[in-house]
């Protein structure tokens, strides 16, 4: 094994060189179409995007963030004043952010250890007067059984608290044959260059099946506005997908299954090696799309100095709860106090991410795979 050569944890370039010819010509048509903003593109991928998820609306917007900020505002309405909204704390600050930015309270709730991903039964403890919604995250690419966290939100008597899906790593995937973004109230979706369906800039979009939610959505996104320069609702921003992003989303969403596919075969590679001390997340009853290959060790940094001085490159995603958070630290929120997040605390000392992105080379995955084996954990 040629240990000399190195293992990028990712390589969006080679998305470009594999479809050079493909997005060379879109961008130079909207380039040389003068129209640059709210065109054809725009209005064609959100058709598009939206026939795929399976969703009656797609809004979109400049970036993930936005995203998730104006589906918070769209479900919330007036109701803004010591709201609350349900989220986990292990999943890159991002809906808490988006929660800061809506002025809303966020409410941690703690994960399954086996899957990183919410723990529904929980969501019974952090129940209470002024939750208006729940946030879904969808993280590494597994899925969230989002019918049963409807089932627990009706059973306890919340039956109004909205769910909000953060897809922003979960691109394709599906539960029950249905596809992420259709499952809540309203979705959000990153398509940040990294993410399963990338753009080569940033780019986000809202989804939703609620024409009302979705007339919201598109007021706030454009200042408020009703009509052209009529502010008929606070809280709006500019928030728009320009034409050259949704030219290039377009041109690769034909190839998201595919790609998905190489994911999971990737990760399926690693986890089939049965690697001594690395322990590789469960996922049921869901489509994983592998947007991250996400493993625990306890000890991760010799982990990840070997795996380096072995020539592949490793992220941590994430190292810092959002309750951790230093900047946050002076600001209102609460906690599911019955579990206090020790799955979330304890989970935040091991996770590590390795190489898995549909353009690796077999040498690579190899690679990888030498390296997991001979690990010596």
């Amino acid at each position: 094994m040629n240990i000399g050569t190195k293992v990028p944890f990712n390589d969006t370039a080679r998305i470009y060189n594999k479809n050079r010819a493909a997005l060379s010509k879109v961008m130079s048509e909207v380039a040389e179409s003068g129209w640059w903003l709210l065109g054809k593109q725009t209005q064609a991928f959100a058709e598009e995007f939206s026939a795929y998820c399976g969703v009656n609306f797609c809004i979109p917007v400049a970036n993930g963030t936005d995203a998730l900020e104006l589906a918070i505002k769209a479900v919330i309405g007036d109701a803004s004043v010591d709201a609350k909204i349900i989220t986990v704390s292990n999943a890159g600050g991002y809906s808490s952010i988006a929660c800061r930015l809506a002025g809303v309270t966020p409410v941690y709730v703690d994960i399954v250890p086996e899957t990183l991903l919410i723990d529904i039964d929980s969501l019974k403890v952090c129940l209470r007067k002024n939750v208006k919604a729940v946030i879904i995250t969808h993280l590494f690419g597994a899925v969230v059984d989002v019918k049963k966290v409807r089932r627990v939100l009706d059973e306890s008597g919340f039956q109004s608290v909205k769910i909000i899906e953060d897809c922003a790593q979960s691109h394709g995937a599906q539960l029950e044959g249905r596809r992420v973004g259709s499952l809540g109230d309203i979705a959000a979706f990153s398509f940040y260059p990294t993410k399963n369906l990338g753009a080569m800039g940033d780019a986000g979009a809202v989804m939703t099946n609620s024409e009302l939610l979705s007339n919201k959505v598109k007021e706030l996104q454009q200042y408020g506005w009703s009509s052209k320069y009529k502010i008929n609702i606070a809280g709006g921003r500019n928030s728009r997908m320009d034409e050259i992003q949704a030219g290039i989303l377009r041109c690769l969403l034909p190839f998201l299954d595919s790609c998905n596919h190489k994911r999971n075969k990737i990760y399926d590679t690693y986890k089939a090696l049965g690697a001594k001390g690395l322990y590789f997340q469960q996922y049921h009853a869901c489509d994983f799309v592998g947007h991250l290959a996400v493993i625990r060790t306890p000890e991760r940094e010799k982990f990840i100095t070997y795996m380096k001085e072995s020539g592949v490159m490793v992220d941590v995603h994430y190292p810092v709860l959002d309750i951790d958070q230093v900047a946050w630290h002076s600001m209102p929120f609460m906690i599911d106090e019955q579990s206090n997040l020790e799955a979330s605390r304890a989970a935040v000392k091991e996770v590590v991410s390795l190489p898995c992105f549909p353009t690796m080379t077999n040498q690579e995955i190899d690679q990888v795979c030498h390296a997991l084996l001979n690990w010596k954990g």
